[in-house]
């Protein structure tokens, strides 16, 4: 038996057995490499066969998890269902690109390759360059069609410039929080051609210059809040994979070096952030600086929409 088989088998066993009840996050791609001693590529295979049989499934920002399947889609006890192949002509660049957005999903960008989702699709990985040229094509493919599932304008639609701008940076974090991966995949110094994303520009730009601003102003104001969105993103991106790799919250993680701050802060060399020990966890949040940064955002933009 393979290892890849091998551990396949040892988590199936532990998920038909009721180890692993449905909801359960299984290890990550990393930590199967770690804990059985494996190359990444074998860990891979693991999870795609895992997913193959319908055992478990990917939940944006948990990671892969198992699943609650129907008594017909399980494999006989002992045995591995068989991956599905479809022919050369069922493939498609919709197919490719939703097997990719479903790997980045569960597992981060750095899990992401085109062998990894040709043995999601069960294909040969060349097969897959007659329709994504690179990995960086497919990327830009990703983002496309994440933002091809926003709605831009909600209903009722905001009025004022500043309800306008805060209604779209609440999508974009909504749609972040959503797809972890997207945030440092997107670049801002050498933009990808993602013609559903830059209707968001086109939106705070065309808001921006209606309020009065002069070209290079609206310019400059939408792409900061724009990246102020993607800089919390990010933040938040990074708590998830230490929550993947750690198991702990960044409450827990923090409480668990309350002894170590106790220490530093009794040196009596930082009275200011001593000042502010006592104040609740909530207060300091990803969520809590989301906001505040988006509220300042726009209040500096207030005093110079009001200049003109």
């Amino acid at each position: 038996m393979t290892p890849s088989a091998r551990i396949t088998a040892e988590l199936r066993e532990r998920i038909t057995a009721g180890d692993l009840a449905p909801g359960d996050r299984l290890p990550s791609t990393r930590q199967i490499t770690r804990q059985w001693g494996v190359a990444m590529a074998t860990a891979t295979k693991v999870l795609t066969a895992l997913r193959q049989e319908g055992l478990v499934e990917a939940v944006p920002g948990v990671g892969t998890v198992v699943r609650s399947p129907r008594a017909d889609e399980l494999p006989p006890a002992g045995l591995s269902a068989a991956p599905r192949r479809p022919r050369d002509g069922s493939l498609s660049r919709e197919r490719i690109v939703a097997a990719a957005i479903r790997i980045a999903d569960a597992d981060g960008m750095s899990e992401l390759s085109m062998r990894r989702v040709a043995a999601e699709l069960g294909v040969a990985t060349m097969a897959l360059y007659r329709y994504v040229p690179s990995k960086e094509d497919l990327i830009t493919l990703m983002l496309d069609a994440v933002f091809g599932t926003v709605e831009l304008i909600p209903e009722p639609p905001p009025t004022g410039w500043r309800a306008r701008l805060d209604s779209i940076a609440r999508i974009q974090w909504t749609v972040y929080k959503q797809h972890p991966w997207m945030a440092a995949a997107l670049s801002f110094s050498r933009p990808q051609l993602v013609p559903r994303g830059m209707v968001h520009t086109e939106y705070a730009m065309a808001t921006l210059r209606e309020a009065g601003l002069e070209p290079a102003e609206y310019l400059n104001g939408a792409v900061s809040l724009f990246n102020h969105v993607r800089s919390m993103a990010m933040v938040f991106a990074d708590e998830q994979r230490d929550i993947q790799d750690t198991g702990l919250s960044a409450d827990e993680w923090m409480r668990s070096n309350d002894r170590f701050y106790e220490e530093v802060m009794a040196t009596g060399r930082f009275p200011t952030m001593a000042t502010v020990s006592a104040i609740p966890d909530d207060v300091l949040s990803i969520e809590s600086l989301f906001e505040f940064g988006l509220a300042r955002y726009l209040d500096g933009l207030d005093v110079l929409i009001s200049r003109r």
